[in-house]
């Protein structure tokens, strides 16, 4: 996921709360523990068990706010203005706390087990005492941020949001002591574990920086514009298609309309898509490829029975069902009145199903839903080389994946879940499922598109049902 204001905000604040988590008595102890004098082991015994240590408190953190946020989404869904206004009042109200230097309540008083250094190997016991001081409710607490953070975390309800913040505390909770505990017997590791432990205004000085950062955090919560934020772009409009700053989607009866300053402009056909100056209609058992600028026809293909089409500069593709099967089709569009031939892209037969294309140069992006899966499949329709040609940008066994839309690097797509229908938008490069920018719990979010500022829904809805079409903010 990409790093806003609000990230950052939440990475500073975990990363503070961690490090002022190093002058509970578990901090100390774990600096001479893993070092030199607590084991006989050697330098080398001593790196590994601050390598150990480190990552255990890594995954210790991650256990704990990853999970809080995943129990959120699960729970409340996530992703809308009560929930990022409770997370700011948190982070305000804990702010408070450590600008005053209160005594944290309630505390945790359990210490780590001190025998496990002396049954286990050293890089062992060290593993397993970074997860429990990563995880931050199993020892001594000394800042109200890690409080505050659970509750943001579980509220807010983003996963990966949760994993930064998890990351960023285990980070905080190890480095300090995996820095310093190779050379605690040396003057200036005793030098530096005295200061620590003899001058308390170091203490209340990084909890004055807890404060300015969970402050920090506070405003970031108020101003972002959570998932659920959105616009209405058409009262009675789905299958949204955008390009050269315009709009195209259909009415219930399936009729094609575009978006044109302002007024809805009629097309000749049904489902219409946008991209690289043209515009794409179904009608009847034939494409017509359209000129956007003045709307008239310059191409037409044979199509029998599409459902769902996409166009680009240089490609035309289509859904069609036959025999059962639903059939994605492809053909190059260097002389829209001259196409390439058909290009079989791929079928799903049975109970499996394609979704709906999008094109973005010669890069095709369709969902695909088999019995056992759910998956987003990209395809670059000019490859030569079949290994190249096909990719899982991503794939789930118990959560949908629908309706995906590909712009540049960015992937656009509905991921369903038990909680809401959530409107995603991830990169091409990484596997993250991404950030949410859209959420809702009640009707279904279905297809998309993606502009150069703005991703766009349809919302289904009602017991009629009705459809309309969304927008939020990239």
């Amino acid at each position: 996921m990409s790093l806003g204001g609000l990230e950052i905000a939440l990475v500073a604040a975990a990363l503070l709360a961690g490090l002022t988590g190093t002058w509970s008595p578990c901090g100390f102890s774990m600096i001479e523990t893993i070092g030199p004098v607590g084991h006989t082991g050697g330098r080398a015994n001593t790196t590994v068990a601050c390598l150990t240590f480190t990552l255990g408190a890594l995954a210790g953190g991650v256990a704990t706010f990853a999970s809080l946020a995943l129990l959120g989404e699960l729970v409340h869904g996530g992703g809308d203005r009560p929930a990022y206004v409770l997370g700011a009042l948190l982070a305000l109200g804990a702010a408070a706390l450590e600008a005053r230097g209160a005594a944290i309540i309630p505390q945790v008083r359990r210490q780590l087990p001190e025998h496990w250094r002396r049954r286990m190997p050293m890089p062992l016991a060290a593993a397993l005492y970074g997860v429990l001081l990563g995880v931050g409710f199993t020892t001594f607490v000394l800042t109200f941020g890690v409080f505050a953070l659970a509750g943001i975390c579980f509220a807010v309800g983003e996963p990966a949001l949760g994993l930064l913040v998890g990351l960023a505390f285990g980070a905080g909770r190890a480095l300090p002591i995996a820095l310093t505990a190779p050379f605690a017997n040396r003057p200036a590791g005793i030098r530096m574990i005295e200061l620590m432990a003899e001058r308390p205004a170091i203490l209340h000085g990084f909890r004055l920086g807890d404060a300015a950062a969970l402050l920090m955090a506070a405003v970031a919560l108020a101003v972002a514009t959570p998932a659920g934020a959105s616009q209405l772009e058409a009262t009675l409009g789905a299958d949204p298609s955008v390009g050269g700053g315009e709009l195209a989607f259909q009415r219930p009866d399936r009729s094609g309309f575009l978006r044109r300053g302002g007024e809805s402009v009629a097309l000749p056909g049904r489902d219409p898509a946008l991209g690289g100056g043209r515009i794409a209609v179904l009608d009847h058992d034939e494409i017509a490829i359209l000129s956007a600028p003045g709307i008239d026809e310059v191409g037409r293909i044979s199509a029998p029975q599409a459902d769902a089409v996409a166009i680009s500069k240089r490609w035309l593709a289509w859904r069609t069902r036959s025999e059962g099967r639903d059939l994605m089709r492809a053909r190059r569009l260097e002389n829209a009145e001259r196409p390439g031939p058909v290009k079989h892209i791929g079928r799903a037969g049975g109970a499996a199903q394609l979704g709906r294309p999008s094109l973005d140069g010669n890069r095709l992006v369709y969902a695909r839903a088999t019995r056992n899966a759910n998956s987003i499949v990209k395809r670059s329709l000019g490859a030569k080389r079949k290994k190249s040609a096909k990719t899982t940008l991503l794939r789930s066994r118990t959560q949908g994946l629908s309706n995906p839309s590909i712009r540049g690097r960015a992937l656009l797509y509905v991921l369903h879940t038990r909680g809401a229908d959530r409107l995603m938008l991830a990169s091409l490069e990484g596997r993250s499922r991404g950030r949410t920018l859209l959420s809702r719990r009640s009707g279904t979010l279905w297809s998309t598109a993606l502009g150069q500022k703005r991703a766009y829904v349809t919302h289904i809805h009602g017991t009629t049902p009705r459809q309309k079409v969304l927008s939020a903010a990239r």
